[in-house]
């Protein structure tokens, strides 16, 4: 066995297999042209070396970093306008290990790994292989943020960069400092109290993607994009919690939000504060990452990249941006087949957008659906995304409550602020004709996603639950919240008219029921159909298109 340290380059071609299938002479052509045009000989010219092809996949070894970067961006740079050929790099510098028939090393597995995070045409490098650049080099790779790769066990900080496109590039991910949170009064209790919510947002916000947090006391913190500034104030039993974004270089606030409550029991003051504004910032992350990435076309980008697009086209709570969304999910699965919150992605959209049309499944469909579900459960356990997504899955597709509530449960347990889990739950109970346990878990869904464009979509479920649970008052109150959010919804106003005639408000039922004659019936995310027992099939018929 020989080892030795080298600057390693797994390299792909991007959507081979298609091609392949597509036109066999022009995939074969373009691993020719690679090989013998761009590819293997700028390898060449630098110094390199290939150490093994694999169809259309490359291993390439160089002794220098500054000859590996020169190389990798001289053929990222020249294939920038091809029409076929876009290769993705991940680079990486490590021990190999050697023998007569093979090489073994964790660099190799690594290389491979950040490769299937690079965007089409470009290249990832890790946080190990950054260091070691200067000047130019390291100025022009971007952060990629933090990836959690297969068969790595910690997460891996990645650097990107792709050819220069027309307009500006890519930027890195977004950073927030967060700053030491004010208090008043000031008194050795309340200090506690605002360093322990302090704490916890650090430690909650940087288990996500899309960003990259820092404590202020680190020494990169006046080169974040964003700070993150708080200051609780308790009055007598009462607290108030206040947050704010703000762009560091010209103060401007791009969000702010005001957190009050009982501070008799400071911990759980405490505890609902960080529910609640963890899910708010969840979804401004969301939102960051988007605008980072806006002026780049789908074909561009990378697996996290278009997870990021995904997930803001989910917030726009139309079945067109879903259905962008599941396209979006389709190229990311092509990129690497086993991502598991792009199969996660993929299946959520398709089982909203069946119900929003108030479509069934076929049996193929829901067989795939389900594999793909297990598939990312078991890729990623420790994802309360991916349970949630099964959640729905069963629910709406399945009708099986049993395995909707364990996931929805260990979704919970893995992160007990995430309101979309509560919402799968409440489901669940909904149609397992637990009225009560659903209005207390879509209630708790409501609470903590105040920001969210769902939030209409919630308050629709959540008055059908007080409706099945003779809360009629309750129910109309909640579907005119809805109604104040989204008046042209038709559901919204067939589910009021409902509620008007169980009160007998026979002039406000009559109202109600000739505005939703002047709307016509359109699918929508935010009236899914509703998941009730067998028994409701009548009550469901009302609000479907026929």
């Amino acid at each position: 066995m020989r080892s030795r340290l080298a600057v390693l380059i797994f390299a792909d071609l991007v959507g081979y297999s298609r091609l392949m299938s597509d036109d066999e002479a022009l995939a074969i052509g373009a691993i020719r042209e690679l090989k013998e045009k761009h590819l293997e000989p700028r390898v060449a010219a630098n110094g390199g070396e290939i150490l093994k092809r694999m169809g259309d996949g490359w291993i390439i070894a160089f002794s220098s970093v500054t000859a590996t970067m020169k190389a990798a961006m001289e053929v990222q740079t020249n294939l920038a306008s091809h029409a076929v050929i876009k290769l993705r790099m991940g680079i990486h510098i490590g021990e190999i290990i050697e023998d007569d028939t093979d090489f073994y090393g964790a660099g190799v597995n690594l290389a491979q790994r950040l490769q299937t995070e690079a965007p089409p045409g470009g290249i990832m490098i890790s946080q190990d292989l950054h260091r070691q650049l200067t000047g130019e080099a390291a100025k022009v790779f971007t952060d990629a943020g933090s990836f959690r790769l297969k068969n790595i066990a910690l997460p891996v900080n990645g650097f990107q960069w792709r050819p220069q496109l027309e307009r500006a590039d890519v930027g890195s991910v977004p950073t927030i400092a967060i700053e030491p949170f004010a208090c008043a009064p000031d008194n050795a209790e309340t200090e506690a109290a605002v360093a322990d919510l302090r704490d916890q947002l650090i430690l909650r916000l940087s288990r996500r993607t899309g960003i990259r947090v820092l404590d202020e006391a680190s020494s990169n913190a006046n080169k974040s994009v964003y700070a993150l500034r708080g200051r609780l104030r308790i009055s007598g039993n009462r607290g108030r919690m206040n947050l704010s974004l703000v762009v560091r270089e010209n103060g401007n606030m791009v969000w702010s939000q005001s957190y009050e409550g009982n501070t008799s029991d400071i911990f759980k003051f405490c505890d609902d504060l960080i529910e609640k504004s963890d899910a708010d910032l969840r979804i401004q992350i969301n939102a960051f990452d988007d605008d980072r990435i806006a002026h780049l076309p789908d074909d561009r980008l990378s697996i996290s990249e278009l997870r990021g697009r995904a997930a803001s086209n989910f917030y726009q709570c139309t079945v067109e941006s879903w259905d962008h969304a599941r396209q979006l999910m389709d190229r990311a699965l092509r990129l690497n087949p086993a991502d598991p919150t792009a199969l996660a992605m993929h299946a959520e959209s398709v089982v909203m957008i069946s119900a929003a049309r108030y479509e069934i499944l076929d049996a193929e469909q829901i067989e795939q659906l389900a594999n793909q579900l297990n598939h990312a459960v078991e890729l990623s356990p420790r994802s309360d995304y991916v349970f949630t997504a099964r959640a729905f899955f069963r629910t709406f597709v399945l009708r099986d409550v049993i395995g909707a509530i364990k996931d929805s449960e260990r979704a919970l347990s893995l992160n007990p602020s995430y309101h979309v889990a509560y919402d799968t739950l409440g489901m669940a109970h909904l149609m397992a004709g637990d009225n009560g346990d659903a209005i207390s878990d879509l209630q708790k869904a409501v609470s903590l996603s105040e920001t969210d464009p769902s939030l209409p979509y919630r308050l629709f479920m959540l008055a059908i639950a007080y409706h099945f649970e003779n809360r009629n008052a309750e129910a109309l109150d909640t579907i005119e919240r809805a109604i104040l959010l989204r008046p042209n919804q038709r559901n919204y106003h067939i589910l009021k008219m409902v509620l008007c005639g169980k009160i007998g408000d026979a002039e406000a039922e009559n109202v109600a029921k000739l505005r939703a004659a002047q709307l016509p019936w359109e699918p929508s995310i935010l009236a899914l159909r509703p998941p009730l027992p067998e028994d409701k099939a009548d009550f469901v018929k009302l609000f479907s298109p026929d």
